[in-house]
């Protein structure tokens, strides 16, 4: 049985313990101390690999760049190093797969490690995928082999952390701090006197220490507190801002597809990440990415018109596609049965490729002639199995061309064109040509939308007025960040249905409460009718009761859209009650209990209608325009106009066509809602289509005629209706 050591007591016990932590406080400092910085392994090597980028990621991490490098890489390299030096801006598109954000994180080691740059911030499209990025890089300062061998003074302090982030506090070398971090979300390289054979020519700091010393490698998600947070004061009390910045593929899917946050994304870029440097400071950025859809955030930056201070290149896995495609056909089915095969054997498929090679191949160009796998005859071959397997996602991830989401054929409004459809008449301003006005407010929880157009007598004109309530003060936003909605205003403390009433009589007020001035003439006119939409269930009653109430009930209807497909009968079959008015794809009725009269349409007849009027060229009779554009354009009224397309759907009993309008996902379409609603209200008023018919427009809806019994004519004479 072991001997039990018995603990001293009185003045014995203090000496006791004071000798214990003088042993404690030994351990500590050995483990702390992580004696001379080792000499540098191979001073020759690590001078040709701050001459050249690539020659850089040859020597330090081989594995990562074993095929050759294509023309795409040369010219990235070449422009990711002008920007490190010259403090350029940078954005390269490149296929899924070709190690450009590989080569990015080299470029950030390679920055730092030579003192190229001195505070690295790396954004990613969120915190997570930053953070991998910080990671990798933690990965090379450990382990690549050559790396740490000829940069001790960056990699001998970081290995000694073994990875623990608790062992950066109190770290010191030859008795100094080295003042290293290592957590989640940052790097401070360490501050050290270099190895013994540092040559004499190359330079280090005023105080001795070499020049990696605190140096800085950051991350944070695009969107996220960490940018503005960027500034950082090191443990000496020094000050410094970012001077080279790594945006690694920002997006994400869902952001790509999200108007909202394409633009959100794309000022934070322009504003808030190119503002890190300092007054009188240049940052250098570097951006690998991939566009995702038609117009993102990335397809913007990638413009140079749109963008000219960014050096933006696009490339793809094939310069040029096949001219034949039509002779894949053959070859894609025999790929497809090769993989159905236990186990897949593609032997068949590549001895089909290789008697048709010079055919299939004819007119294409592989961007990189290494990228294929083992067993693949070409790089062409293998960038045409993607290309099989999924050709929208070859378009988009391999090519930075991505295809249109919507249907195919389907004859989509373009925004840009849309937004550009412009008259050189400020807002409120009534084109000589026009001759009456009519408008619409569309009706939301949280908003009111409205609009004004002005029409000429061949259904055509200009969109003079729209807004919404309350006033947003922002050129882009959407339904779901509203700031401020109707019950955030004081005056209604959270009441809805308050806030929406007084959100209509301020509309309203705006829209009919005083006239617009007819262009050269000076002439007054007055919306004739008005339209407000009461389709918003919580608030139909609402909308009838302030119709009735209002100063301006004249000109005040109710409506409500329908959604008449191809299998609901047209509206032109409904029955005729008393009362009622009906036109093209419109009835104009009394309501049940009392509400009053109210308008019910067709509105997919009458989205078809209003997007052919917005298709007519400028000059065209029934063509439609838009005012001339205040800050920030009609991009976002475009936006509201495009949100959705048509489908041609036909009914399997009798053959009739109808074009049903579907919505696309996430997308606001109020203004589109507006604009179609006073269409209708002008079809309403008793503009007809007849003159722009004559004008040769093509088919045009003609109003309705429905056959009546002279029994009813006499009826209605009798009941006065």
């Amino acid at each position: 049985m072991a001997k039990r050591t018995s603990t001293p007591a009185g003045d014995d016990y203090d000496a006791y313990r004071e000798k214990q932590a003088d042993i404690s406080r030994e351990k500590s400092a050995k483990g702390r101390e992580i004696g001379p910085v080792p000499p540098i392994g191979d001073i020759g090597r690590r001078d040709r690999g701050r001459e050249s980028l690539r020659v850089f990621c040859e020597i330090y991490n081989p594995d990562a760049f074993s095929l050759g490098w294509s023309r795409d890489h040369l010219t990235a390299i070449a422009r990711i190093e002008e920007a490190a030096l010259l403090g350029a801006l940078f954005a390269f598109a490149m296929a899924r797969g070709s190690g450009k954000t590989t080569l990015c994180r080299m470029a950030a080691l390679w920055a730092l490690a030579y003192a190229i740059r001195r505070y690295v911030f790396v954004i990613g499209a969120n915190a997570e995928k930053a953070k991998d990025t910080l990671a990798a890089l933690k990965v090379y300062t450990r382990f690549l082999p050559l790396f740490v061998e000829d940069f001790p003074e960056i990699s001998h302090a970081i290995r000694r952390l073994a990875g623990i982030a608790n062992r950066s506090a109190g770290q010191t070398c030859l008795d100094a701090p080295t003042m290293i971090e290592w957590t989640a979300d940052r790097i401070v390289f360490p501050t050290v006197p270099p190895p013994p054979n540092w040559p004499k020519h190359w330079p280090l700091r005023a105080d001795g220490m070499v020049p990696t010393s605190g140096a800085v490698v950051s991350a944070s998600g695009l969107t996220g507190e960490g940018i503005r947070g960027s500034n950082l004061t090191l443990m000496t009390g020094e000050a410094i801002r970012p001077d080279f910045v790594l945006l690694d593929d920002p997006q994400t899917h869902e952001s790509a597809r999200s108007k909202l946050q394409n633009t959100d994304r794309e000022q934070l870029v322009s504003a808030d990440v190119l503002g890190m440097a300092g007054p009188g400071q240049s940052i250098a950025a570097v951006m690998p990415c991939t566009v995702i859809e038609q117009g993102d955030f990335i397809d913007q930056i990638l413009d140079r018109e749109k963008h000219p201070f960014w050096r933006g290149e696009r490339t793809g896995m094939l310069v040029s596609l096949p001219t034949n495609l039509i002779a894949w056909d053959s070859y894609f089915e025999i790929y497809r049965s090769c993989a159905q095969l236990e186990p897949p054997d593609f032997a068949g498929s590549n001895a089909y490729y290789v008697a048709h090679q010079a055919e299939l191949e004819a007119g294409a160009e592989a961007s990189w002639e290494d990228r294929k796998l083992d067993g693949e005859v070409s790089a062409i071959q293998h960038a045409m199995h993607l290309y099989c397997r999924d050709r929208a996602a070859f378009m988009a991830e391999y090519q930075n061309r991505p295809e249109s989401r919507g249907p195919v054929g389907v004859d989509r409004l373009d925004a840009g064109e849309l937004a550009a459809r412009v008259t050189n008449l400020a807002t409120r301003i009534v084109p000589r040509s026009c001759t009456r006005l009519t408008a619409f407010v569309d009706v939301g929880a949280h908003l009111l939308w409205y609009l004004v157009v002005s029409w000429d007598e061949r259904f055509g004109g200009s969109v003079i007025d729209y807004g919404e309530y309350p006033d947003q003060r922002r050129t882009y936003f959407s339904s779901a960040d509203v700031r401020p909605s109707l019950t955030d205003l004081p005056e209604y403390a959270g009441q809805q249905e308050a806030a929406i009433y007084g959100g209509l009589k301020a509309v309203t007020t705006r829209i009919l409460g005083k006239g617009y001035l007819q262009e050269g003439t000076g002439a007054e006119l007055s919306v004739e009718r008005c339209m407000v939409d009461a389709n918003w269930g919580p608030g139909t009653d609402l909308v009838y009761e302030f119709c009735r109430r209002s100063p301006f009930a004249a000109t005040l209807y109710p409506s409500h859209g329908k959604f008449i497909g191809a299998s609901s009968n047209p509206m032109s079959s409904w029955q005729l009650k008393p009362g009622e008015r009906a036109g093209q794809g419109w009835r104009l009725s009394i309501g049940a209990a009392g509400r009053g009269r109210h308008v019910t349409f067709d509105t997919n007849g009458w989205k078809t209608f209003v997007a052919e009027r917005l298709r007519t060229a400028e000059g065209g009779a029934g063509c439609l325009r838009l005012h001339a554009p205040q800050a920030g354009g009609h991009r976002l009224f475009a936006d509201h106009c495009t949100a959705e397309y048509p489908v041609a759907v036909t009914r399997q009993s009798g053959g009739r066509v109808v074009e049903e309008w579907k919505a696309l996902p996430g997308r606001d379409n109020h203004w589109w809602d507006c604009l179609v609603g006073a269409a209708v209200a002008a079809s309403v008023q008793g503009l007809s289509w007849s003159a722009g018919q004559a004008a040769g427009e093509g088919a045009v809806p003609q109003a309705e005629r429905k056959k009546v019994k002279w029994s009813e004519v006499q009826k209605g004479k009798r009941d006065g209706t």
